[in-house]
């Protein structure tokens, strides 16, 4: 199913729930998003911004609900492929996250975010080699000065650090 542009006076809801969310009130924000029209629920945009309030709200279940819709909604794009990743690695499944954004690298071989992800996946399963060699992906991938700067403080890769490796 592929929907429009959202149109006012959804995007205002939209607006006001992301300024919600980013205050901390993650039940307004979801309040605001059932002010949508009905069937703009289901638009990506709408999903997105649901699934970064159930995220906040540490809300997996929710997450892994709302991620799936967006892969069913436009799995075309990348982010229902990777917030449903997160999702399963904050569950701690990290081989089952791994599993997942793996085959979809072929499909989006540009965006950082994916080998970045399997670094972090890989590096809280104990592989740490397979974790530099995904970072080292990411930083050719991606903005490089900006994938170090995110790595480096990334508490997902505090093991690759604690064994003394560096990156470029």
């Amino acid at each position: 199913m592929k929907m429009g542009k959202l149109e006012a006076p959804d995007t205002h809801f939209l607006s006001f729930a992301e300024g919600w969310m980013e205050l901390g009130d993650c039940q307004s924000a979801l309040d605001e998003l059932e002010l949508i029209s009905k069937p703009c629920h289901e638009h990506f945009d709408v999903l997105q911004v649901r699934w970064h309030i159930y995220n906040r709200m540490q809300e997996w279940e929710m997450c892994l609900s709302v991620s799936m819709r967006m892969i069913e909604v436009r799995p075309d794009q990348p982010q229902g492929w990777i917030n449903h990743g997160n999702t399963l690695f904050y569950l701690e499944r990290f081989q089952e996250a791994y599993d997942l954004l793996l085959p979809v690298l072929k499909r989006f071989p540009h965006d950082e975010a994916i080998p970045y992800n399997l670094a972090c996946y890989q590096c809280q399963s104990g592989n740490l080699s397979e974790a530099r060699e995904w970072l080292e992906r990411a930083l050719k991938v991606g903005d490089s000065k900006r994938v170090k700067q995110m790595a480096i403080n990334d508490p997902d890769l505090t093991p690759l650090w604690d064994t003394g490796v560096k990156i470029k």
